[in-house]
């Protein structure tokens, strides 16, 4: 259990770090974005493609099909009770269609892929490559339906993605078995090591620019991070832990499916919204921060773990 709070005080340092940093003029927007995307395209991928040298076993394999079908079965479900229950409210249609984007797709790479990767390793790190890829294929096909209103799947964008690139190579390298040498390995590790600190200090430069008093008058940023952030996390919690008691699943399978429901709501929620003018509005009242900062608090982090997820070590770990 210790081990899980040292991450946890880690992770907390590079976000204060980061906050600071902001603070002093050190990191402004410009540095915010340009961080940003070489995480996303260079340092990021080294990472996850890093994790294909996770031991091959059966159990490996069949936890991360395992993941892919939670994975799945959440995206489908959420979509569709989402969708339709927000019909029967007042709210508008572009702030209904945002609201479930929001809700349904959370940060699955700039949060999901450091975070798993330091709690559970490379092994962490290839299911949450899994889950990433059918947020991929969601968010390209149904999400750009909802921002474009008309169907616009682009599931070609998938493969222009670095981060899906380098998930679909990392799987396939892991199940072949073949096993990079040891010293483009260790180069690879050096690269993907840079993630973490990364990636949380990028964010807690975000957290200082948040204005907190209109922040926490925004209603329905309220009702999406009670959805984002604990229910839709509690609803498959509940549902990992019926069915491990018919289907045998690694602990850290268990883990990584319930915490990457557990993110604050994805950044290509906000890029998307902005470019087809979809109820931009909503992320301008720091929706997406709200979010952000329920997310980084010691409650909701301290949900997973290699010793528990959301205080229920019975319920998950024999």
């Amino acid at each position: 259990m210790i081990q899980v709070y040292i991450v946890f005080f880690k992770i907390f340092v590079f976000l204060a770090l980061g906050f600071v940093l902001n603070k002093t003029k050190v990191i402004d927007l410009n540095a915010e974005k340009a961080l940003s995307k070489i995480l996303l395209t260079a340092v990021l991928p080294f990472m996850i493609l890093n994790s294909s040298q996770h031991t091959y076993s059966d159990a490996a394999v069949n936890g991360m099909i395992t993941c892919a079908a939670f994975a799945v079965g959440y995206y489908i479900l959420s979509l569709v009770v989402l969708r339709l229950s927000l019909k029967k409210t007042k709210i508008g249609e572009d702030e209904r269609r945002i609201m479930v984007t929001c809700t349904v797709f959370a940060n699955t790479g700039f949060v999901g892929f450091p975070l798993m990767e330091a709690l559970f390793g490379n092994y962490g790190l290839l299911l949450a490559a899994v889950f990433n890829l059918c947020y991929n294929l969601f968010f390209y096909t149904y999400a750009v339906y909802l921002f474009s209103r008309k169907p616009k799947f682009r599931v070609l964008e998938i493969f222009k993605n670095p981060v899906s690139v380098a998930s679909i190579l990392a799987i396939v390298l892991f199940i072949i078995p073949w096993r990079m040498p040891g010293f483009i390995s260790d180069t690879f590790k050096l690269i993907g090591d840079m993630t973490v600190p990364m990636s949380m200090m990028v964010m807690g430069s975000m957290l200082a620019s948040v204005k907190i008093k209109k922040l926490l008058t925004d209603k329905k940023a309220y009702v999406v991070s009670a959805l984002r952030l604990i229910i839709l996390p509690a609803l498959m919690l509940a549902a990992v832990w019926g069915v491990s008691f018919y289907f045998p699943m690694l602990p850290e399978t268990k883990s990584v499916v319930v915490l990457m429901c557990a993110l604050p709501c994805g950044s290509m929620n906000v890029m998307y919204s902005e470019n087809y003018d979809v109820a931009p509005h909503f992320f301008r009242t720091d929706g997406v921060a709200f979010d952000d900062i329920h997310a980084c608090n010691p409650g909701v982090l301290g949900m997973g773990g290699k010793s528990g997820i959301l205080m229920t070590r019975g319920m998950l770990y024999e």
